[in-house]
């Protein structure tokens, strides 16, 4: 223990702490922040630093040795009483110990930004060891390399390239998924691929401290027994293992179970969401009761609007809402399109080919209305769509009309869409 903390006294990262820690909260904050108040989106939030993370510290840990063989502490170890792997082990460990102190920061930052409107609940570990992994396999690999190059200033450039390169190459979530960009409440971290991650690192980090130097004639080290020459190929094929292991383990995320009680609001018609998604309910029922608020005979607004993943059968769920990064007018058209499809059945299979394109108009005008109404007309309400710049146009002045205009209008629509003929 004592050769730890005068290795965590001695380490360059110590100067570099109060950056570390900018870095982390920059990295956290200095993004959207519509994961404030949401456990699984600040958990997701807390590990992105990891990836910024991990290349310095790859760079840092090879540094930290080369210092070593800078100050010919080396050659000291070689002479000293204890196991090498114990001295490298330590040095390791203090390097290590910087990161996840920084990372651990901007952990309890998240948390502590989250919990006034978050609800019950806490930060999912499953994110931030999934970080972590990525940290200490990176972390490891510098080591390694920093005690098997000859060069003291290379090493961490290289290390800090090699990591970077692979984390955006081959591991974005769509790849080997070693991080994650956002936490929706609907999916989770499985516990098989996150083990195969942690083991990866856990297997980096014993053959960065079981492995010897650099072969010299005259080092004692190399005189090893039957024994040390077992753990060094041991810890060889463990790294070889979990390599193999991580596209084999599968997919880091998958859906999540739903609860047995969702969160569902007073109103009507109701809404009902994800327990993690709870600061959204308010807007998400004020938008649902809008809709079922308009004074048109038409429309069959269903009882119950339900977030995406709630219900299993998916043949009741196809027009669930979802929505990203906090931005709401992603759900409004699953809502207004359940509205639609209940209150504006198809007539026939195909319609004449001289109206098919004034029918899908005029539909998706009545649709756009339909959005405009559940985001609300006071000044220009937060509508994002890949519709016709006309088409929107149309559909906003018409939902900022009296509740009679707005009748006789959509009523022209829906008259010329049930009197259109079929093929």
């Amino acid at each position: 223990m004592n050769i730890y903390w005068m290795e965590v006294r001695r380490s360059p990262l110590l100067w570099c702490l109060p950056v570390l820690l900018i870095v982390d909260l920059a990295s956290v904050f200095g993004r959207s922040q519509y994961w404030i108040g949401v456990w699984p989106q600040a958990s997701a939030a807390a590990q992105i630093p990891a990836l910024f993370f991990a290349p310095a510290f790859a760079a840092a840990a090879a540094w930290a040795v080369g210092r070593t063989k800078r100050r010919g502490i080396s050659d000291q170890r070689g002479a000293a009483a204890r196991p090498n792997w114990q001295m490298e082990g330590a040095q390791f460990a203090a390097t290590l110990t910087y990161g996840v102190f920084a990372y651990a920061v901007g952990a309890a930052a998240a948390a502590i930004a989250s919990a006034p409107e978050a609800g019950p609940g806490f930060l999912w570990p499953s994110y931030l060891f999934l970080g972590l992994a990525i940290i200490v396999a990176c972390a490891a690999i510098g080591h390694l390399v920093g005690r098997w190059t000859k060069s003291t200033f290379a090493a961490p450039v290289i290390c800090a390239l090699a990591c970077f390169i692979v984390i955006g190459a081959i591991g974005s979530p769509r790849n080997l998924s070693l991080y994650v960009l956002s936490g929706n409440p609907g999916i989770e971290i499985r516990v098989v691929p996150l083990i195969a991650r942690l083991a990866l690192a856990a297997a980096l980090t014993a053959a960065a401290i079981l492995l010897p130097s650099r072969r010299r004639r005259n080092q004692a080290t190399w005189k090893l027994g039957v024994g040390r020459r077992l753990v060094m190929a041991s810890s060889l094929v463990a790294v070889i293992a979990a390599t193999a292991a991580l596209p084999a383990a599968g997919h880091v995320r998958a859906d999540r179970a739903a609860p047995r009680s969702p969160l569902c609001s007073k109103g009507t018609p109701r809404v009902c969401i994800w327990p993690e998604d709870r600061k959204y309910l308010p807007r998400l029922s004020a938008m649902a009761e809008r809709l079922g608020a308009i004074p048109q005979k038409w429309i069959r607004t269903p009882e119950t609007f339900y977030e995406l993943g709630l219900r299993s059968d998916a043949a009741k769920s196809p027009n669930d809402f979802s929505f990203d990064e906090g931005n709401l007018w992603f759900a409004v058209p699953n809502m207004t399109g359940q509205i639609m499809q209940r209150s504006i059945p198809n007539r026939c299979e195909t319609l004449s080919p001289n109206v098919t394109e004034s029918v899908s108009i005029a539909r998706s005008q009545i649709g756009m209305w339909l959005e405009f109404r559940a985001m609300g007309t006071n000044g220009t309400p937060d509508i994002n769509s890949s519709r016709p710049k006309a088409e929107i146009i149309v559909a906003q002045k018409a939902a900022g009309a009296s509740e009679a205009d707005q009748a006789a209008w959509v009523e022209r629509r829906l008259k010329f869409i049930r009197e259109a003929p079929c093929a």
